[in-house]
């Protein structure tokens, strides 16, 4: 059973260049439940995860694992931070589950602190095929939730493919609360986009000022607070405002917006945002009325207008406008079941 390995993640390791897996209790544990040795694990669970995921790893989860595998030849590089604090020195922490002193299970827990309140980010709960249906995942879990609320989360988030249902029934039985469903579209690589025209009543430009209080409640409905904190969204990022463009430029953020209009009235808006990942960020927000038109209108111009770029990813509520993002020119990557646990704090 696993979850998947998120693009955050991913970057977010590559960013630190560094990669933590600690605690030096029980290190000599031959069997069964212990926390990662930084030591000793590394190349195993850089196979684990490309034997339970490999299938599934995009460009940044092979990233991921390169990284993991860099730490494993230099584990001296990143052993300085152990002995702080887990919250400040650890980017990632985790536990394994060791069998003949094999390790045939990994769990990653990521701390994040989100509006005052430290949440943990449970995954890559990875269980070799050969010793599946022993419980192993379970243990691993329930390690992971005693160890979040232990250290004073106010809640543990994890998120499992809509098609893993054993997974999924099994984060139930921990009594996890399903939040919110998301669907990954990524721009079809290497496909030559032509200037088609505009459905009659539609342009498409630059976008007013006079339309960000109508553009906000599209985006704060489309990335609500539940999700945000996870992608990486801040609603402030995309105003017109002098001040607007002030907070993109102090967090080195960039992006190119588009507006679409019908008889001059909003009804959508696009914003692409440049990143260090295998693919660029295309943030959608519409009026729900005019959902399916505009994600294939806009998004084909949008492809038409940066096809000379790298692909493009969207994160968007799950089963919606599914075809208007294929007719777009957009795969479907994965549809992913975020989950929570909160703790009594």
């Amino acid at each position: 059973m696993s979850t998947h390995i998120t693009a955050q993640v991913c970057a977010f390791l590559t960013g630190l260049c560094k990669i933590a897996f600690v605690n030096a209790d029980s290190l000599d544990k031959k069997s069964g439940l212990r926390p990662v040795n930084i030591y000793t694990d590394l190349d195993a669970i850089a196979n684990l995860i490309e034997i339970c995921f490999g299938n599934n790893l995009d460009p940044d989860g092979r990233e991921y694992v390169r990284q993991i595998r860099r730490a494993a030849q230099n584990p001296s590089y990143i052993s300085w931070i152990t002995g702080s604090g887990e919250r400040v020195s650890y980017p990632l922490f985790g536990y394994v589950w060791v069998e003949e002193e094999k390790v045939v299970g990994n769990l990653t827990l990521i701390p994040f602190r989100v509006r005052r309140e430290w949440y943990y980010f449970i995954a890559n709960v990875a269980t070799h095929p050969d010793y599946r249906r022993r419980g192993i995942a379970r243990k691993l879990t329930e390690c992971a939730l005693q160890h979040a609320q232990n250290h004073g989360a106010s809640a543990a988030w994890l998120q499992v493919r809509d098609d893993n249902e054993a997974a999924y029934q099994l984060y139930l039985s921990f009594n996890m609360v399903e939040r919110a469903r998301r669907s990954s579209w990524q721009s079809k690589a290497n496909q030559l986009v032509f200037p088609e025209p505009l459905p009659e009543g539609l342009t498409i430009g630059k976008r007013r000022p006079c339309d960000w209080q109508l553009q906000q409640e599209w985006l704060q409905a489309t990335y609500p607070p539940e999700v945000a904190w996870n992608l990486n969204f801040r609603l402030e990022h995309f105003g017109p405002n002098w001040w607007h463009s002030l907070i993109r430029f102090l967090h080195d953020r960039q992006y190119r917006m588009w507006a679409i209009y019908a008889q001059d009235c909003p009804i959508g808006l696009a914003a692409l945002e440049s990143t260090h990942h295998h693919a660029d960020t295309l943030w959608v927000a519409c009026d729900p009325k005019w959902e399916n038109l505009v994600i294939q209108t806009l998004l084909y111009r949008i492809r038409y207008d940066t096809q000379d770029r790298r692909p493009l990813l969207v994160n968007y509520p799950a089963y919606r406008a599914a075809q208007a993002f294929q007719e777009s020119g957009f795969e479907l990557q994965n549809t992913l079941i975020w989950m929570e646990k909160r703790f009594k704090t």
